[in-house]
């Protein structure tokens, strides 16, 4: 008993962990469902999805706003959604202020006016993006995460509008809410916990069934310690390092990484990219 104890004591502190961790994030997914009620009282608008461009169907618009409304509950945060067809939004400034701007005049924002929100705007004339943030979410985005943000709505925007919007939202309440996964690919907590037992149970399984054949002796076991083959001496002298740096450009859509900046009095995040 002892030395089956031991031999799979691993197994049962794996199993223990993902047990914990499996409640821990059970409790949380369930902690951020429908628990925030909207406290803004000055807010302009209630409309979500401003298509100036004229991108979407009036089912499309409708069928992203009900998603909005149920992720905006879900994460206490506002989602906005701004298509534009305008030559003068030309460089990442001028579409940065447009996106502030935006924020303050309507007074967005959950919890106050200019408070949690994010809102992204498509100038479709010249496939500028920006995605503002602010409140919360400011204090959530990094760079990267709106890059990634940009560049996984981009991916499909130009032959699907609605899905390049709708993987904006999805997105967003995913990372906002520290859910695992990719636009609307969201792993669950109980997804999670069997995969991470299959995965383990495989590495016991080849780690284990390695041992069985394992060799207990080599080609020297036998041999007397006085009859030990010589072993000739052999180096590798180290003559000397080069290292040659070469910077990587790329095409990706992302890449404005606005950082945090003050518009009209206000804290905002954002970064831009194209399509």
């Amino acid at each position: 008993m002892k030395e089956y104890l031991k031999r799979f004591w691993i197994w049962y502190a794996i199993v223990a962990v993902l047990a914990v961790v499996y409640a821990v994030l059970t409790i949380s997914s369930n902690n951020a469902e429908g628990k925030y009620i909207r406290t803004n009282t000055e807010c302009l608008t209630e409309e979500r999805v401003f298509d100036y461009a004229d991108k979407l169907t009036d089912k499309e618009e409708q069928k992203l706003r009900e998603l909005i409304e149920i992720r905006e509950n879900q994460i206490g945060c506002d989602i906005v959604l701004v298509t534009v067809n305008d030559p003068e939004l030309n460089t990442d400034g001028k579409m940065m202020k447009y996106a502030d701007y935006f924020c303050i005049d309507n007074k967005l924002g959950y919890n106050k006016a200019v408070g949690d929100a994010v809102i992204y705007v498509d100038n479709w004339y010249n496939g500028y993006v920006w995605m503002c943030t602010s409140g919360k979410a400011q204090a959530k985005y990094s760079s990267a995460m709106i890059d990634h943000v940009i560049d996984y709505a981009c991916a499909v925007v130009n032959r699907d509008a609605y899905q390049g919007y709708e993987r904006y939202v999805n997105q967003v309440y995913s990372d906002m809410s520290s859910r695992l996964g990719l636009g609307s690919l969201m792993l669950q907590p109980m997804t999670i916990f069997i995969i991470a037992i299959v995965v383990t149970g495989i590495y016991l399984f080849v780690n284990l069934s390695g041992r069985k054949g394992k060799k207990t002796t080599t080609a020297s076991t036998y041999v007397a310690r006085d009859a030990q083959p010589a072993l000739h001496n052999a180096q590798d002298i180290f003559v000397t390092k080069h290292v040659t740096r070469r910077r990587i450009e790329s095409s990706s859509g992302g890449g404005g990484g606005g950082g945090s900046h003050s518009t009209g009095g206000h804290s905002f995040g954002g970064g831009g990219g194209r399509h």
